[in-house]
C-alpha cells in the first residue's frame, strides 16, 4: 500500500484546483452535497483500480455521483441496523428508575440495573461501531467494482473480503486518520497564530478556516486511493507505485 502516492495523487492532476474547489462547494449543499461527494469518491476508487494515470474524474456526471453515493449509503444503513438496535434501548433503559415512583430502595435498584444495562449495551455499540469503521471501505470497494447495490448486501462475501484484508483496511483507515490529524493540526496552529493579530489577522484566520472544507474532501480522495489498492491484482498494484 503506497501511502505517499495516495496523499499526492490528487495534486498530479492538471485541474486539481478546480476539481477540489468545485467538490468543496458541492459539499456545502445540504443532503445532496455529502452524498454526491461519496459517489465521486467511488468514481475515483474505480479509476484508480483501472490504473488511470490521472484518476480524478470531471464533475460532468453529478447526477450519477449522487445515485452512486445514495446507494452506498443505503448499503451502509443496512449494516448499521444492529447499531441502531443497540443504541435505541440506551435512552429507554433510564426510564426504569421512574417506575419505582416514591420507593427510594426500588429507585436505587432500578438505577443500578439501568447503569449495568447501559454499560453493556454501550460496550457492544462501541464494538459494532468499530466494525462499521472497517466495513465501510469494503462496501465502497464492492460498490465500485459492481456499480450496483446487490453485491454490497451479499453478507457472506462482504465479511469474507473484510477478514481476508482486515490488516490492509485498518492500515488504510489509520493512514487517513493520521493524515487528517497532521494537516488539521498544522492548519489550526496557523489559524491560531493569525488570530492573535487584531483585525487583519482575524480576517485571514477566518478565510483560512474555509480551507478545512477542501481538506476534508481531499482526505476522502486519499481514502479512495488507499481502498483501491486493497485486494488489487498484483500487476495493477505494481503499476500504481
Amino acid at each position: 500500500m503506497d501511502a505517499g502516492k495516495a496523499i499526492r495523487f490528487v495534486f498530479e492532476d492538471d485541474q486539481w484546483v478546480s476539481k477540489l474547489l468545485l467538490g468543496s462547494v458541492i459539499s456545502l449543499i445540504p443532503f445532496f452535497g455529502g452524498i454526491a461527494l461519496a459517489g465521486y469518491a467511488i468514481a475515483v476508487l474505480r479509476h484508480v483500480r483501472e490504473g488511470r494515470s490521472h484518476p480524478l474524474p470531471a464533475w460532468d456526471r453529478l447526477g450519477q455521483y449522487f445515485v452512486d453515493g445514495l446507494l452506498f449509503f443505503v448499503a451502509l444503513l443496512v449494516y448499521s441496523i444492529p447499531l441502531l438496535i443497540l443504541v435505541c434501548p440506551l435512552s429507554l433503559v433510564w426510564l426504569l428508575p421512574a417506575l419505582a415512583q416514591d420507593s427510594q430502595d426500588l429507585t436505587t435498584v432500578m438505577t443500578g440495573i439501568a447503569g449495568v444495562v447501559s454499560a453493556g449495551l454501550g460496550c457492544l455499540a462501541i464494538l459494532y461501531a468499530l466494525l462499521l469503521w472497517v466495513l465501510a471501505p469494503v462496501l465502497q470497494i464492492r460498490y465500485a467494482e459492481a456499480g450496483e447495490l446487490g453485491p454490497c448486501l451479499r453478507f457472506g462475501e462482504v465479511f469474507r473480503f473484510l477478514f481476508e484484508n482486515i490488516g490492509k483496511v485498518i492500515i488504510a483507515q489509520i493512514i487517513v486518520w493520521a493524515a487528517g490529524l497532521v494537516v488539521t493540526t498544522l492548519l489550526s496552529v496557523v489559524i491560531g497564530a493569525f488570530g492573535l493579530v487584531p483585525l487583519c489577522g482575524w480576517i485571514l484566520a477566518s478565510v483560512l478556516g474555509l480551507v478545512f472544507v477542501p481538506v476534508g474532501f481531499w482526505l476522502m480522495l486519499v481514502a479512495s486511493h488507499l481502498y483501491a489498492e486493497i485486494g488489487q491484482p498484483a500487476e495493477l498494484e505494481a503499476s500504481l507505485v
